[in-house]
């Protein structure tokens, strides 16, 4: 379905327009073509409008023939107001599936490239990390934020972004994510901060109940009732866990290093637990034992965790994690996304159609992602 729409220029070009020169202008999730009118002068479309100036918009349906990885079926996905996926026997050239959803990131620290020293040197309250985050520019700071972004944009529906450095700090992410694509929690340094930050972020996501004292947490905690409350546990030994769980956080952050009995009670309380893979074996602290057990859990997901140690793109996170556990566990965690429905039309080209979300999983590249779809989309089971 196509319509063409004129218009006269209200000054005469100063140039000659370039013939044959056509724009794609992609607006609304729509394709139009713009085409000056100079080009095609003379042509088939001139005597049929008259007119010696003027630009001719060609408005496309847009309709790409996918694979639902989910369901097996293909189908003809519609582009005409919102979208709509209508099966029907076809040859596709793209593979449709939910969206990856970055469960834990850190791009603060996308300003340092990390080297390899112990994890409480590097992220603790006095680490490496933040001496280097106090001695850089905050435009060094937002500009590569936003190259962190961009990777997320690319790669997953969005991100639950961990900002550090209170008011000011999340005030330099906005700078940086002005179209609002992460999902951002703040980390308020006082009750002032908590009050005004609670208000303009997603909620609060803490360090370790280490770094903190625990009347403050849990005032904070009280705070952000009626939004997210999240907190780092267990990633160095189980220490700080009984301290996170009386907190009743929405989600815990790595559980890696947690006991058994511990990593167990979060889940008997339903809580959402987030692994990272890479960034847990980088600090040497990698642990199949607990990846197992949360591997069956409905509540688990993926992060990509510090910019300055690991890509923020969900396609690396869930190569590496594939190495380790089922490509179909993976797959599910990392495509899990509780604030919206998502989903990734990607190239079909380099997908095994005899186990899909294994290729899917293994093989992906983020060159290959043709467009990330943040809405819902009818008739898709």
């Amino acid at each position: 379905m196509s319509r063409i729409i004129t218009s006269t220029p209200t000054t005469k070009p100063k140039a000659k327009t370039v013939f044959g020169l056509i724009f794609i202008w992609v607006f609304s999730s729509s394709k139009y073509l713009i085409i000056p009118a100079d080009d095609i002068r003379g042509g088939a479309l001139s005597p049929l409008f008259g007119m010696d100036k003027c630009f001719i918009f060609l408005y496309i349906t847009l309709t790409v023939r996918c694979l639902n990885v989910l369901t097996g079926e293909t189908g003809e996905l519609v582009r005409d107001g919102g979208w709509i996926f209508e099966q029907v026997e076809t040859n596709p050239d793209y593979v449709l599936f939910p969206s990856y959803f970055n469960a834990h990131t850190h791009i603060g620290d996308s300003v340092l490239e990390a080297p390899k020293i112990e994890l409480e040197k590097l992220v603790g309250p006095s680490g490496l990390k933040f001496k280097v985050l106090r001695e850089s520019g905050e435009e060094e700071i937002i500009e590569n934020m936003r190259k962190s972004i961009e990777i997320i944009g690319k790669t997953s529906a969005t991100s639950l972004e961990f900002r550090e450095g209170g008011l000011k700090g999340y005030e330099l992410y906005r700078k940086a994510d002005a179209d609002g694509l992460l999902v951002a929690l703040s980390r308020p340094k006082n009750e002032e901060e908590a009050e005004i930050l609670i208000k303009i972020s997603a909620g609060f996501g803490f360090s370790s109940v280490r770094d903190h004292d625990l009347s403050f947490l849990e005032m904070c905690r009280e705070i952000a009732r009626k939004k997210i409350f999240a907190i780092h546990a267990g990633e160095r030994d189980d220490g700080d866990v009984e301290g996170a769980l009386s907190l009743e956080p929405d989600f815990l952050i790595h559980m890696n290093m947690a006991s058994p009995r511990n990593l167990r009670r979060a889940m008997d309380l339903g809580i959402k637990i987030v692994t990272c893979f890479r960034s847990n074996a980088f600090f040497g602290l990698f642990n199949l034992k607990n990846y197992e057990i949360l591997s069956d859990y409905d509540e688990w997901y993926l992060g990509t965790d510090n910019a300055m140690i690991a890509t923020p793109s969900m396609i690396d996170e869930v190569k590496f994690s594939a190495y380790f556990l089922d490509e179909e566990k993976v797959f599910e965690a990392a495509t899990r996304n509780p604030f919206f429905k998502s989903f990734t039309v990607a190239k079909i080209d380099k997908i095994n159609l005899r186990n899909p979300i294994a290729s899917i999983v293994r093989r992906l590249e983020s060159c290959d992602i043709a467009r990330i779809i943040r809405e819902d989309i009818k008739n898709l089971e």
